[in-house]
């Protein structure tokens, strides 16, 4: 982010001052003033009342860095406590969400009640909006991205599990807000859930790029990392199980990975050959699986697995060790990346009792921060899965975050 970004926000800002003081209706503005920033806010809509969540609520339409090196259209949830703001503004919560979809546009926040992109309404309760109503009501303002690729102005696919991307889509979030809200503070952290809390592992290194901003921190809850050694014991599980549900299961979960995995280096790299790494069963799933939301999706590879059995023609065995999808994953995977380290506050989360993030790997991923210096605290949850998680350690996360912004 340069000093022209900031001479493009400004502007803006003052624009939409009427929006943030309360205005009714659409409030498109153009962005003229801009210019080729890859940030540009360039409308604002009024967004309907979310059950428990006691907020001013609205969308923001806005440009940001795209996985191509080209701005594109994104969109993000500003939600705002009612009333006036303390000195300095609301304190920013930029919160990401986990995996919705592989790939439809229409599964995002934005876009459904639950602010879940439809996980409650498929069937896992998210509890997205309670969380971030007790943000709300601890006094922040909260910045939720659809992410690139995601929501209704998205043109260009969803580079699943980019963790630069998944950084940029909050980092623009927080800036398209305070271009929209001059009432924001200057000071934001970081917060996710499962992908989401993946990728807010992805912010610090890219944290400069929100020029003027002070950023405090991050909460990565269940984050979803070390995948390749998530589908290895997702698969040995199945082989070992003592019953035909549980080893479809644990066959079914690692296919997962792979068809996940694939789904996001395709986006990067079309060029990708799906064919190197897995074989015909499951590649067949891979149009339909993209075009679902995240409950379905694995439906559609719990069946197919289902109707081959120990048959199934899916992920090679070698699959992760392929030259791009080995760099794609030390690119992206923060458990495998050379050097990742973290060097400001934060917090993860996790459930025990997670059957999605297993808790064994998530302790060595962060037993392996704090070996080489990170100032993280980790915090594990008996009985809670990965879910669950978000209730059980909110007492922590509202703990961490007042200490972290009161620095």
């Amino acid at each position: 982010m340069t000093r022209s970004l900031l001479q493009a926000v400004r502007p803006l800002a003052a624009a939409f001052l009427a929006v943030a003081l309360g205005a009714t209706g659409l409030s498109p503005v153009a962005a003229a003033d801009a210019g080729p920033s890859p940030i540009a806010l360039r409308s604002v809509t009024a967004q309907p009342a979310v059950p428990g969540v006691d907020a001013d609520i609205r969308l923001l339409h806005h440009t940001m860095p795209g996985v191509g090196g080209r701005p594109v259209p994104a969109t993000t949830l500003l939600l705002t406590p009612k009333g006036e703001p303390p000195a300095g503004g609301w304190p920013i919560v930029a919160w990401e969400h986990g995996t919705t979809t592989p790939g439809q546009k229409t599964c995002a926040p934005s876009q459904t009640p639950e602010l879940d992109g439809g996980l409650t309404r498929d069937g896992f309760k998210s509890d997205y909006s309670w969380q971030i109503g007790r943000f709300i009501g601890a006094g922040y303002a909260v910045v939720a991205p659809d992410l690139e690729g995601l929501g209704p102005d998205a043109t260009t696919p969803y580079p699943y599990y980019s963790l630069s991307s998944l950084a940029r889509s909050l980092i623009a979030g927080v800036m398209a807000a305070r271009a929209a809200e001059p009432r924001l503070s200057d000071r934001w952290a970081a917060v996710g859930h499962s992908d989401g809390g993946h990728g807010v592992l992805g912010v610090e290194a890219l944290a400069g790029e929100a020029t003027g901003l002070a950023f405090a921190g991050t909460v990565a809850s269940a984050p979803y990392v070390a995948i390749e050694a998530h589908a290895a014991r997702f698969g040995a599980d199945g082989k070992a199980a003592p019953n035909e549900a549980a080893a479809h299961q644990g066959l079914m979960m690692q296919q997962f990975q792979g068809a996940l995995m694939a789904t996001g280096l395709t986006v990067t790299q079309p060029s990708f050959d799906e064919a190197a790494i897995m074989g015909s069963d499951l590649a067949a799933t891979l149009p339909r699986f993209r075009s679902l939301c995240s409950v379905a999706a694995i439906g559609t590879i719990d069946a197919a697995v289902k109707t081959k059995g120990k048959a199934f023609e899916g992920l090679k065995a070698d699959w992760a060790s392929q030259p791009q999808m080995h760099a794609f994953l030390a690119a992206n995977d923060p458990a495998v990346t050379p050097g990742y380290t973290l060097r400001q506050p934060a917090l993860i989360v996790q459930g025990k009792a997670d059957p999605f993030v297993l808790e064994t790997l998530q302790t060595q991923f962060a037993d392996k921060l704090k070996a080489g210096g990170a100032p993280l605290t980790y915090k594990v949850y008996d009985g809670a899965d990965h879910f669950s998680v978000i209730r059980r350690a909110d007492a922590d996360v509202l703990d961490f975050l007042r200490q972290q912004f009161a620095r």
